[in-house]
């Protein structure tokens, strides 16, 4: 019988037929050899079957009905047989040294029940973009993780025992937020490690930032906050805080997403919410006033 991988990468892919060649073959160019690689096809209706069966015996292939991504990474997780699980999206690429780093991190940290990394960015054509390097974090972050999320699936390596205890990805938030929940689960139970090297490549394009996801997103991340506010407001000193900080900037948030539906009232009271939890925003209160002039 052939020995378990220390790790299992799992890619979920819908119509990535113009990209998952590249995550594919990020990751079979690992330096560290120990993995297997399963790819969900999250029953795609473009050519991404034809791009991956030249991979056929190379990596585990499992095509479904297209349930969304939560679905197709809980599938991945649950045929993963290695100790540690890393996730990369279809548009995504892993730097060579990705699962070395990661899991000789891990290894050396057994209280670590994560590692995460810091990203590089590129256009569709493969141009790196000029980013703000951010400071990572260690240890107890969840109230730094609720006030900003700044953890992306391809950046996370997790120990796969870990799932049994928090859950897997949520198919109710599917889609945008279901990364934010999985990792504030993580961080209210578990210490999270963090190596400051950027090992993954983020591809931005038409696909990940679209207008869609940018009016959906403060509306799914209050959902997701509101889940997770109890945890924060019970456990630590200065949730309340953190709380009010948060929830200002996603109300903010809503606003802008109103203005441009041009729903001007509703844009009003969402300002309103976010000056009276946070009165120290220069940009809220000025929105606040500019509304306040048009008599809404």
């Amino acid at each position: 019988m052939d020995a378990k991988p220390r790790v299992s990468v799992i890619i979920p892919v819908y119509n990535g037929e113009a990209f998952v060649k590249d995550a594919v073959d990020s990751v079979l160019n690992q330096t560290y050899r120990d993995f297997e690689l399963i790819v969900v096809n999250d029953g795609s209706v473009d050519n991404t079957e034809e791009v991956l069966r030249p991979y056929t015996g190379i990596i585990r292939y499992i095509r479904t009905e297209n349930r969304g991504v939560s679905a197709a990474r809980n599938t991945g997780i649950e045929l993963s047989d290695g100790d540690y699980v890393a996730f990369l999206d279809q548009d995504d690429m892993f730097h060579p040294r990705k699962l070395e780093v990661t899991v000789d991190y891990l290894d050396a940290h057994p209280g670590m029940a994560m590692v995460y990394t810091p990203i590089d960015r590129m256009d569709a054509e493969g141009t790196i973009l000029p980013m703000k390097k951010l400071k990572g974090y260690s240890g107890d972050i969840f109230p730094r993780l609720f006030l900003k999320s700044f953890i992306a699936p391809s950046m996370a390596v997790c120990r796969r025992k870990i799932f049994s205890e928090i859950g897997m990805f949520s198919e109710a938030l599917s889609s945008e937020g279901e990364d934010y929940d999985l990792f504030l689960r993580i961080a209210s139970r578990f210490n999270v490690g963090y190596v400051n090297e950027s090992l993954v490549t983020y591809r931005l394009h038409p696909g990940n930032v679209s207008k869609s996801k940018e009016e959906i997103a403060p509306f799914r991340y209050e959902q997701v906050l509101n889940i997770h506010a109890p945890h924060l407001l019970s456990y630590y000193r200065l949730g309340w805080w953190v709380y009010r900080k948060r929830m200002s900037k996603v109300f903010r948030e809503k606003a802008r997403v109103y203005l441009k539906q041009g729903r001007e009232e509703d844009a009003f009271s969402a300002i309103k919410a976010s000056f009276g939890l946070y009165p120290f925003r220069m940009d809220v209160l000025l929105m606040m006033i500019r509304l306040a002039a048009l008599g809404k």
